[in-house]
């Protein structure tokens, strides 16, 4: 990660913001900023096996691309399991998924290779290549440039379902603030709620609950030492002098825009996507307006609908209105004259009451009837 890390200094991140996004969301994935190379687990996503410090799962076709450069290296830790495994890695169909799941032999080779510096390096350069650079691209080509902005969008990248969340966002360019605070802010809402309306993934809200508690408290510089998600992330463990963290603040300051070259990044390997994923583009406000007088329109029109299916209903149920009304009532004064008998009380009291009891039945019954009328004749004008 170091040697990845130091190729980019020339862009508009530095080597601590880089350090500590990666730290953040190795301790989202694995419990340890440092990350665990080793850590084997399946969870009940359909991922099947999720493995090493950025959680490389089967489905996503990022684990089988971790094994299968491990076993390009000379190291033996569990050599002849993986390369055996491998062709079903590279299955990502849901039966190949569900049958690596299980495999025990497969868990035990993928843990041991992990305490290998051959698979420690093979990690780190599959999580670079797959998810920093084109997060760090994304944000540069969108004009991001604070710290918070890169973990937000690394993070994404990392846990899937980026450009799903980044379509539907869209904000102004012009407005109050800062357009890169307000358009991170309106992601990590978005993501956060998606996050929540999934039952598998509603408990992997602690991530967008970090980034929503920076936001609101201002922290955009990820200034370090950071407690995330109970971990603590300082300059030491992170092998980052004070004098780099101090400087990655300037180059990632509002007032220093990026100045990348081109020439000197990574460049992305052929297995990766050409799309670039950058936040879309505010939408012009002749799009708004169309946009808006369009659903205005469509409004309109389901209201009709509404209205003409709605007085046909309200004529029948005015009618079904004075139809209960009327048995409810006989069936109240029936009720209270046998109640009245069986208790013995006094008739003129009984009299009385169920008196009141028809006069409201009748007066309810009316106003039914009245209201019917008034919408019939609504209908013929």
């Amino acid at each position: 990660m170091q040697e990845n890390i130091s190729q980019m200094r020339h862009g508009g991140f530095s080597s601590s913001d880089i350090a500590t996004a990666a730290a953040i969301v190795r301790v989202f994935e694995t419990g340890t900023p440092l990350g665990n190379y080793s850590e084997v687990a399946v969870l009940n996503d359909g991922a099947g096996i999720s493995y090493g410090i950025s959680q490389f799962t089967h489905r996503a076709g990022s684990l089988a691309e971790v094994v299968s450069r491990y076993l390009a290296s000379d190291a033996a830790a569990g050599r002849d399991v993986l390369a055996a495994r491998l062709p079903m890695l590279r299955d990502r169909s849901a039966a190949a998924i569900a049958k690596l799941a299980v495999d025990r032999d497969l868990r035990r080779a993928l843990a041991a290779a992990g305490h290998t510096r051959e698979m420690r390096e093979v990690q780190e350069a599959v999580a670079f290549e797959r998810y920093m650079l084109p997060a760090v691209r994304a944000c540069e080509g969108s004009g991001f440039r604070l710290p918070l902005s890169l973990a937000v969008v690394y993070d994404s990248m990392t846990h899937g379902s980026y450009n799903k969340i980044r379509d539907r966002v869209r904000v102004a360019a012009t407005g109050t603030g800062n357009f890169e605070k307000r358009w991170i802010t309106a992601y990590v809402r978005e993501r956060d709620a998606w996050l929540g309306s999934i039952p598998r993934l509603r408990s992997t809200r602690y991530r967008t609950r970090f980034f929503l508690e920076r936001i609101a408290t201002g922290r955009w510089g990820l200034e370090l030492p950071i407690n995330v998600h109970g971990a603590l992330i300082t300059n030491e463990i992170l092998g980052i002098s004070p004098v780099d963290s101090g400087k990655s603040r300037t180059a990632a300051g509002p007032n220093h825009p990026p100045q990348s070259k081109q020439n000197d990044a990574p460049q992305t390997p052929s297995t990766q996507p050409a799309e670039n994923p950058q936040a879309r583009p505010p939408v012009s406000a002749n799009e708004v307006l169309g946009s808006v007088e369009r659903g205005f329109e469509r409004a309109a029109e389901s209201f009709d609908r509404v209205e003409r299916i709605g007085l046909g209903t309200a004529n029948r149920t005015d009618r079904a209105k004075s139809l209960w009304a009327t048995v409810a009532g006989t069936l109240w004064q029936t009720l209270w004259a046998a109640v009245g008998f069986l208790a013995g009380l006094p008739r003129e009291v009984w009299l009385v009451v169920a008196v009141i009891a028809a006069v409201l039945t009748l007066a309810y019954l009316y106003r039914q009837i009245t209201l019917g009328r008034l919408r019939e004749q609504k209908e013929t004008i």
